[in-house]
């Protein structure tokens, strides 16, 4: 097991804001959690991976995140200390999980902030047609590289078509470990 004690687990209101209504936490231990980071940069689909400084950025949902350190991880957005400490269980839980089982993962080290807006605008059918619930594909694309909505949101992309153009954004996507929100 990689991740096994805790040396300190602090739950906080965000010093900047105290009156907003989320929660903060930082765990820190002796342990270096930061050779599961590509493994886990895999498997979960990390935000951002900044390999030379060993930092992995896990997007949860829109204003929650877990940011992964070689001896801390922090939480942000938490609704209160239930949460802070569900999440801090599951996040051990995974990098002790996916650690375990490296050998049959292929490591990622690239992330999901690489992805490029005018990349993934390219690649969209442009027909500002509002069935994905967006005014525009520009509003879809940029939600779409923030894993807000899923590909299936956009149903002329899933048109005849458009389909050599779907297939390319996928493999782009999938290139940068892109993942939906709701896939967790």
């Amino acid at each position: 097991m990689l991740l096994e004690k805790i040396d300190n687990f602090d739950i906080f209101r965000p010093k900047m804001d105290s009156s907003k209504e989320v929660l903060h936490a930082i765990a820190t231990f002796t342990a270096d959690i930061s050779p599961s980071f590509p493994y886990v940069n895999a498997e979960l689909g990390g935000w951002d991976y900044d390999q030379a400084n060993q930092v992995l950025m896990l997007k949860l949902s829109e204003g929650k995140w877990i940011t992964l350190h070689p001896h801390k991880i922090a939480i942000r957005g938490a609704r209160d200390m239930e949460e802070a400490q569900a999440l801090f269980a599951w996040i051990q839980g995974q990098i002790n999980d996916i650690y375990e089982r490296r050998e049959t993962i292929t490591p990622r080290y690239v992330s999901q902030a690489g992805l490029k807006i005018m990349e993934i605008l390219k690649l969209l059918p442009m027909t500002n047609c509002k069935a994905c619930g967006y005014a525009t594909c520009m509003a879809y694309g940029a939600a779409l590289r923030e894993g807000e909505v899923r590909l299936e949101d956009c149903p002329p992309l899933w048109e005849e078509k458009y389909r050599e153009k779907r297939e390319k954004l996928e493999v782009y996507l999938q290139s940068y470990g892109w993942r939906a929100l709701d896939e967790f």
